[in-house]
């Protein structure tokens, strides 16, 4: 954190702490991680387990932007079964009166419209099932705070970070025209390069998929 600090400081040219104090660098580091995830959620996509609840409604608090739920696991992650994603507003032939159940595992899901990470199991958990499941999610970075080691969201997009931090505190020299210029500067770099990360990623899945594509001769 005080090297972070610290290079705010040297680019802010207040070395000597004469103009601002550290808690303010560190709430603009905690607002820059925070638009970084509202611009490109996908550089913090993570794997998540989580133990579903005895509903059939599920809303996991360790998943902020829910992208899939990929299995029923054990407490560790191990596979135990399948999850398959259906679509709830389609009529289907499955859940007839007339058809035999089935003692299985195997749950589907389906994504409740209108929210970031709320989906439907069927069957639904009973209370008395231990039921965990395998998801991929965008996780919100945790707020930083002062004289903490920094972690993996910001050592990862550090020079981003900065340049952020520098944009809100050249911002708020409202009354220089300089400051105005140079904290416009800040921002374009750090939207351009949050951007340009997705844009990257994007076109490698692309580029590998196409390669995978010609390898197979097209065939699935």
């Amino acid at each position: 954190m005080a090297d972070f600090i610290l290079r705010v400081r040297f680019d802010y040219n207040d070395i000597d702490a004469d103009r601002i104090e550290d808690p303010l660098i560190v709430d603009y580091l905690n607002e820059g991680l925070s638009e970084m995830f509202k611009l490109n959620p996908n550089k913090f996509i993570k794997t998540v387990v989580a133990k579903l609840d005895d509903s059939d409604l599920q809303q996991p608090c360790c998943c902020d932007l829910l992208y899939s739920v990929d299995a029923i696991t054990d407490a560790h992650g191990n596979f135990i079964a399948e999850l398959k994603e259906v679509d709830d507003t389609a009529q289907t032939a499955f859940g007839k009166r007339n058809c035999a159940s089935r003692e299985t595992d195997t749950r589907s899901y389906s994504k409740v419209s209108g929210t970031d990470n709320q989906f439907t199991v069927k069957p639904p958990v009973s209370p008395n099932d231990n039921v965990y499941a395998r998801m991929t999610c965008a996780v919100k970075p945790d707020k930083v705070k002062l004289g903490e080691e920094l972690d993996e969201s910001v050592t990862e997009n550090y020079a981003n970070l900065v340049d952020y931090v520098l944009y809100c505190l050249f911002g708020s020299e409202t009354e220089s025209a300089t400051s105005q210029q140079k904290s416009a500067q800040y921002y374009k770099q750090f939207l351009d390069r949050t951007l340009l990360h997705e844009q990257i990623r994007v076109a490698f899945t692309h580029q590998a998929t196409a390669q995978t594509s010609n390898k197979t001769g097209g065939k699935k």
